[in-house]
């Protein structure tokens, strides 16, 4: 099938991706930019014609080649007739024809659609909520907005506006969402949560009784959800309290929902991702208290699945949508085996938590790259360099298992060597390719003498990268420049890209499609929970294609 591009438009940054469609999506490609809206938009329109220019370009394609294109954007707009009308975060876009710009300019079919109708169409058909007809999906994000699926059909409402649960008033005063305080998206929504915690702080100061991010000096412009998160990881019992009558209201809005649309699955992104564990048991309380008990009944209110692909993946599904195609998703995985692995390294290390969905990401796409004949390419710096070292030994050889070779290949091994060494083939076994790319030193030495440094992990992607192979980077701080300049150029030849990382994920983590960010704060702590999460990955990798199944 045709490669699909998709427009990703956001009012901070936008993207322009080139995805492969066989029963799944496969993102090829990405090229993101700041959107710059003081610039208005007619600069954001020549930063996206070039970007498309420059991603045809790089994969020789003509515009007879590409199926279509999907714009994913926020509202309002107009869906059927192509028309974004005034989106709030994108000053100055008003009744702007983009569906139609780009089929004049490139004689391709696009098509727009909300974004969070466009994310909710992605968790119906790749993620959490899969197989059901009736299901709800929460943002959750910054804001609090809704995609809905009612008896196997996207709502969109007659003005395009189905699905702004955002503006529900629970309250009659409360945190500002939405343009309206009380309102579902100030309750819960990132903004939201962060005017809770500054109001919270502020109280607890006049209370004498400060928090500890006041103690720890924390300026009050730093008091926003992603710290609230932080705290409460820790055991913070102010933030733990935050987060408390978050979920509370969440599930007040969610019963809502419930009574109204009684729906068998609800998918909530972003912040219910990754503060699961602190909202859950408010939202669980408040949805008993309020919704109608019958309702609640074999409903599953589950977190996203698609992680940081879900906004690429979203792109691509508005214009799969239009067009009827329904992609398929790799089936889960459901080797009991392999999930222990993942479950020990979560019980033990229950700071990883967090990270159990991206681990699970990151494994079922190595499974999948090995399964299609596909290898691993490996680059980091020092302590990273002897983590990628480690891993491929792990992949290359037996690790927890025996992994005897098949037998028609171990008959014709047995032939060859017999008079050598009479027994190779019981001792040679089954390996998982991985290529480290600091391991040669002759091209390393001469590359970083004679051309550039920074690129001698590139022009190695260069000379053993191709479409179907993954890269692994991995860089404590996700700052390594070599590291991003051979992520950078493996996703530019089609390869997936992996960051193995700590901090806040660095440049690395938001150049790779996939991320794994260990907590830490120095390079050592980092380290120190890089080699379980890469113990569990090759030793799920090894139970999936060696074990007994």
């Amino acid at each position: 099938m045709k490669p699909v591009i998709g427009l990703d438009i956001g009012g901070t940054k936008c993207a322009v991706i080139l995805a492969h469609i066989d029963q799944g999506i496969t993102i090829s490609d990405k090229i993101s930019f700041p959107t710059s809206t003081e610039l208005g938009f007619s600069y954001a329109l020549g930063k996206l014609y070039a970007a498309i220019d420059e991603m045809m370009a790089r994969h020789s394609l003509s515009p007879e080649d590409v199926l279509a294109i999907g714009i994913s954007c926020g509202g309002p707009l107009d869906s059927r007739k192509g028309v974004i009308l005034c989106p709030p975060n994108l000053p100055g876009w008003e009744n702007i024809p983009l569906p139609q710009m780009l089929k004049n300019r490139y004689g391709i079919n696009a098509f727009l659609q909300n974004d969070a109708n466009a994310c909710a169409l992605v968790e119906w058909k790749l993620g959490a909520g899969r197989g059901t007809e009736n299901m709800i999906f929460l943002t959750m994000g910054t804001g609090m907005g809704a995609g809905i699926i009612t008896e196997g059909r996207l709502v969109r409402g007659h003005r395009d506006m189905g699905g702004e649960v955002g503006h529900l008033r629970l309250t009659e005063h409360g945190p500002v969402g939405f343009s309206k305080a009380g309102s579902f998206e100030g309750h819960t929504g990132g903004n939201g949560i962060g005017q809770q915690a500054r109001a919270f702080t502020k109280q607890r100061v006049l209370d004498n009784k400060p928090p500890q991010w006041i103690l720890d000096g924390v300026p009050e412009s730093d008091i926003t959800a992603k710290l609230m998160a932080q705290y409460a990881a820790d055991g913070n019992t102010d933030a733990l309290q935050i987060f408390k009558q978050v979920g509370t209201m969440l599930g007040r809005g969610l019963a809502i929902l419930v009574d109204i649309l009684n729906p068998e699955r609800i998918v909530v992104g972003s912040i219910f991702t990754r503060c699961e564990a602190f909202l859950r048991p408010g939202m669980e309380a408040a949805l008993l208290e309020e919704a109608i008990p019958f309702s609640l009944e074999g409903l599953h209110i589950v977190p996203a699945q698609t992680g940081e692909a879900l906004g690429d993946l979203a792109s691509i599904m508005v214009a799969l949508h239009v067009l009827g195609i329904n992609p398929i998703m790799t089936a889960p995985e459901d080797n009991k085996t392999v999930l222990q692995y993942l479950d020990r390294l979560i019980r033990k290390h229950t700071e990883l938590a967090a990270q159990q969905k991206n681990i699970l990401a990151v494994y079922e796409v190595l499974r999948n790259t090995f399964r299609n004949g596909g290898k691993l390419l490996l680059c980091g710096n020092g302590g990273s360099c002897a983590d990628a070292q480690h891993i491929l030994g792990e992949l290359m050889k037996g690790f927890h298992l025996n992994r005897p070779l098949p037998p028609q290949e171990k008959q014709a091994i047995q032939a060859m060597t017999k008079e050598n060494v009479p027994n190779a083939a019981d001792l040679l076994q089954g390996a998982l390719p991985a290529i480290v790319l600091s391991e040669h030193s002759t091209l390393v030495t001469a590359f970083s003498n004679d051309i550039n440094a920074d690129l001698v992990f590139a022009q190695q992607v260069i000379g053993y990268g191709k479409p179907g192979d993954a890269l692994m980077g991995i860089s404590t701080g996700g700052m390594a420049g070599n590291v991003v300049l051979a992520a950078q150029t493996a996703a530019a030849r089609g390869l997936t890209t992996i960051a193995l990382t700590g901090g806040s994920g660095g440049i690395l983590a938001r150049t790779c499609q996939y991320a794994i960010i260990a907590p830490g704060d120095s390079p050592a702590e980092v380290q120190e929970f890089h080699l379980p999460i890469y113990h569990a990955l090759c030793a799920m990798l090894e139970e999936s294609f060696f074990g007994a199944g």
